[in-house]
């Protein structure tokens, strides 16, 4: 999400409102578009591209569909399992769910909509395939399930977690949940209910261009606490005034939460009280409950709806000013350019929020209606961004004039549909659904299953060479059972992720569990850990996560701000933990390119959340100058901003610049820093990170 200064940048740019046709794949025209309906009932929505006669269609939720192999079998397991003895004497009872997911239409149904489309729009008209989706910041595929959900339930549950960003991409799915579980879940899947407790939701993004008009926009939100305060008590007094006791719960949870922001999070200009006053009105209506307790109450989510209010009622004060001096005959359009800049707006404050789930008691052995938690988490409203985040944006003054422009409008899109509609394909197919007792005699050999972590995949091409996994059983008679297996790209290639070894019981009566540890072979012939732990396997099957996990940096500048101060290249460095080691990497953004923004793609510890950065800037005269070290914790975005010393040409504030540069070392071939040159200690505390595991 982006801050408030990012908000001014964003308006302000011109490779943003200009949208040259380099800026994003498909030039989509919200002008253009097309609903059209396909014999079997599926409504879909097309957008002509901008430029040319290509459609592209926009994926319904009817085209989600379980995957299939090459033969045909559909790529979804439910397994109940048990045993004679009952779970106190050492057996086991429950159920296994693993499927894989992919979205778009088939052949038939893209010959089909072609057909359509050529009958509505001319035979120039071409259907180019879907829509060009993208995948939001964090958790784009959830799954929505009271029982999935609940940990007394599910032990564990593992998705793919970001949603397919294409046509025949895959979305994976994988629980292992008790004896109520597997019951509840099978009730739901067999007995004939209209929607299953299992529902996946695909949240995405998408770019629709609109043709705006002549006109100027007027922001002045640099208002001060004075100001912020009476704001926000005119909006309580206007939501609330004919609820006396509604207000006067609101007014104490204001109070007493800005006097702790104010104190904790040095939170104390007006804008931050306005949105306060918000969550204040939610709090009052019961829907952020047990705020005022935690002091934090940034946590709780808000409606969409309050929102727009804040918007409005800067609107009305003519503190945000939008004005044509052309009329705009297209209400459509006019209304699709207001929402543009409202979502820029919203994006400087909040980001999407979505509901938890409240767990599911063993002993009422109730079902919760699926469909509410879709709602509920389709409605999840949102979250205002940390206080820090908040108040560390300043100057909020502007008014730019607006040429006609082509102004691209960022809509969110999300698909969500039930297991239901796809578990009628495979219930009868053995393959598929099966129950199995673990007292066969077939699980006299027992297959150790591990699986590659989707994630990984992508990883190997870049950092991993192939992992080792060494498995070790105690029997309790005869020789103890030893083996490994090793999965590396060319397996992948041939066999898939999953890689498995077949255990002999060969009479042990102790089968309860075994042991197994990890070994990653890192480019370089390196091996981490170097001397890895033995952990307990699960019988079912261990997912195997590498050790690290990729992230891109985006980093961006005002360009033309650095031309104004003789800069000629801004690098943005940055120091992180990668196998437990401080690393370092440098994104270099050059003048002279007018590329204001670059990113770039690092690994680090998995169990990492920030990092360390500093800017270092190139200047005609003086050379080298390196900023001061700062921390960030879950934001891969950086904004260069250049400290006010520096552009008053403070003599005294360069020369430390100058100085710090020039005792900057070079790290090694891989990054690595040496230990009298670490810096991340410095920031243990603000990115709460393991500094001192190795």
């Amino acid at each position: 999400m982006k801050s408030v200064h990012s908000l001014w940048r964003h308006l302000l740019c011109a490779g943003i409102l200009l949208c040259s046709s380099s800026t994003f794949a498909q030039r989509l025209s919200s002008e253009n578009k097309l609903e059209l309906v396909l014999d079997n009932g599926m409504d879909i929505v097309l957008f002509k591209g901008a430029d040319n006669d290509n459609y592209y269609y926009l994926p319904p939720a009817q085209s989600i569909r379980l995957s299939q192999k090459e033969d045909g079998v559909p790529e979804f397991l439910f397994v109940n399992f048990t045993t004679e003895k009952r779970v106190e004497q050492g057996g086991s009872q429950g159920a296994l769910l693993h499927f894989l997911l992919e979205w778009g239409l088939t052949p038939e149904q893209m010959k089909e909509l072609q057909l359509l489309l050529t009958r509505k729009a001319g035979r120039k008209a071409v259907l180019a395939g879907p829509v060009e989706l993208n995948t939001p910041a964090g958790e784009s595929f959830r799954i929505v399930s009271s029982v999935l959900s609940d940990k007394k339930l599910t032990s564990s549950m593992v998705t793919s977690g970001m949603a397919p960003p294409m046509p025949g991409n895959k979305a994976a799915v994988a629980a292992h949940v008790d004896a109520i579980g597997a019951q509840l879940l099978d009730a739901t899947f067999k007995k004939s209910r209209s929607i299953s407790d299992v529902s996946i939701v695909l949240d995405y993004e998408y770019v629709v261009m609109v043709n705006a008009a002549r006109g100027r926009l007027t922001y002045n939100l640099d208002i001060t606490h004075t100001q912020g305060d009476g704001i926000a008590y005119d909006m309580l007094k206007k939501e609330l005034d004919q609820e006396p006791q509604l207000f006067q719960s609101a007014m104490d949870f204001y109070e007493k939460n800005k006097k702790k922001l104010r104190d904790e999070c040095g939170v104390g200009d007006g804008l931050t009280n306005v949105l306060l006053g918000m969550q204040a009105i939610d709090f009052a209506a019961g829907n952020t409950s047990g705020a005022g307790d935690t002091g934090n109450p940034w946590e709780y989510g808000i409606s969409e709806e309050l929102m727009r209010k804040v918007y409005d009622e800067f609107s009305s004060r003519e503190m945000i000013k939008l004005e044509w001096e052309e009329n705009i005959a297209d209400d459509e359009r006019l209304k699709n350019i207001r929402e543009a800049f409202f979502n820029f707006f919203l994006s400087a404050f909040a980001e999407p929020a979505y509901p938890e789930f409240a767990e599911v008691s063993k002993d009422d052995f109730a079902i919760k209606p699926a469909d509410e938690s879709i709602k509920n988490s389709a409605q999840g409203g949102y979250k205002f961004k940390s206080c820090t985040k908040l108040t560390s944006n300043r100057s909020l003054k502007k008014t730019m004039l607006l040429e006609k422009i082509s102004l691209p409008i960022r809509r969110r899109y999300q698909m969500t549909t039930n297991l239901a509609s796809t578990y009628d394909q495979v219930k009868d197919n053995p393959n598929c659904v099966l129950s199995i007792n673990l007292n066969d005699p077939f699980f006299e050999h027992r297959d150790i299953n591990f699986i590659l972590d989707l994630e990984a995949m992508d990883i190997f091409k870049e950092e991993i060479n192939y992992v080792t996994v060494n498995v070790r059983k105690k029997r309790s008679t005869g020789r103890n059972f030893e083996d490994h297996t090793t999965i590396s790209p060319e397996i992948l290639a041939s066999k898939g992720r999953l890689a498995t070894l077949t255990y002999s019981r060969e009479g042990d009566k102790n089968a309860d569990y075994y042991e197994y540890k990890a070994q990653w072979s890192l480019r370089g012939g390196v091996l981490y850990p170097v001397d890895p732990l033995w952990q307990k396997g699960d019988w079912q099957s261990v997912t195997l996560a590498p050790p690290i996990k990729p992230r891109t940096i985006e980093f961006e500048a005002d360009i033309d701000e650095l031309k104004s101060l003789n800069i000629t290249r801004a690098t943005l460095q940055l120091r992180y933990k990668k196998y437990g080691q401080e690393v370092e990497t440098n994104i270099p953004l050059t003048i002279s390119k007018n590329q204001p923004l670059v990113s770039k793609r690092i690994f680090t510890d998995r169990d990492q959340t920030g990092y360390a950065y500093r800017l270092v800037l190139n200047h005609k005269t003086k050379g080298k100058l390196a900023l001061d070290w700062d921390a960030r914790i879950n934001d891969d975005y950086v904004f260069a901003i250049l400290p006010d010393p520096l552009k008053n040409e403070d003599r005294e504030f360069i020369e430390k610049l100058e100085k710090a540069a020039e005792i900057m070392i070079e790290s090694g071939p891989n990054g690595e820093v040496r230990p009298q040159d670490r810096i991340l200690d410095n920031f243990k505390e603000t990115l709460k990170m393991f500094i001192d595991k190795q």
